[in-house]
């Protein structure tokens, strides 16, 4: 069981008093952090008892576990607020370039689902490979914002090259040409971004560990699999979807010299 120290009466005002805890549990781990919550409504009950004057003020929670919970909930409305934000700008600045709902979709998906799988793979790494328990709250927000930048400017190079050729060559031709003109630039940009990522492995520090090693897959993924696969075999399946709701006439030109 939990342990309260004994009550330690304000010297300046006795109006306060100060109770120490000491948890049955590692005061770094997710079980302590879900303690504070519990902790802050057994005060405010106390209070209420009591009768003294319960607000906001009335009840100050310290300590490294009190402090990691009120990051980790700082952290948790960011990402709320600041992922579907950076979603939106993105997808409207892809829109007004590419004039495509369909293809906007799905580079933003195809990104999204790099990240994701960034993610899982970094925490088997660290999880099995250096035996981190849990990965630093922060992270998977600032990998986020990188990779998903990185994604669509990879992404909107190799499309908008497709875009051009389709306006005089069938729809495939346009893929292979798009894909091929821009694979030296984008596989070269993606490595070396990658390789400086993977340099903060090297370090003592854990967060850079922890942000490097999944930054670093994320790039490699959108370089080497989003970028030379699913973008290009989505935007074939699709066909003339693909170019939906805009198509200029040159396009559809050449889808129907495609079909014939």
């Amino acid at each position: 069981m939990n342990e309260v120290a004994g009550r330690q009466i304000s010297t300046i005002d006795p109006a306060y008093s100060l109770y120490r805890l000491v948890l049955n549990v590692n005061p770094y781990s997710q079980e302590a952090m879900k303690v504070i919550p519990e902790l802050r409504n057994i005060a405010a009950e106390a209070l209420e008892t009591s009768g003294a004057v319960q607000n906001d003020t009335s009840i100050w929670l310290a300590g490294q576990t009190a402090e990691q919970y009120d990051v980790k909930s700082w952290t948790d409305r960011d990402s709320h607020v600041i992922i579907p934000l950076v979603i939106g700008l993105i997808a409207v600045l892809l829109f007004a370039y590419l004039r495509s709902l369909i293809t906007t979709i799905n580079l933003i998906l195809t990104v999204l689902l790099s990240y994701v799988a960034a993610l899982g793979m970094g925490w088997i790494i660290l999880h099995y490979g250096f035996g981190v328990e849990a990965i630093q709250g922060a992270i998977p927000l600032y990998a986020f914002v990188f990779l998903i930048a990185l994604g669509e400017d990879y992404n909107i190079f190799m499309i908008s090259s497709i875009w051009k050729k389709a306006k005089t060559m069938p729809l495939k031709e346009a893929i292979k040409e798009g894909v091929t003109q821009t694979s030296g630039v984008i596989t070269s940009a993606g490595l070396i971004l990658a390789a400086t990522f993977a340099v903060l492995i090297t370090m003592p520090i854990q967060v850079l560990v922890q942000f490097g090693l999944i930054t670093a897959l994320g790039v490699l993924l959108d370089t080497f699999v989003v970028r030379a696969l699913l973008v290009p075999s989505l935007t074939a399946l699709m066909g003339k979807m693909a170019f939906w709701p805009s198509r200029s006439k040159q396009q559809e030109s050449s889808l129907k010299t495609r079909a014939k």
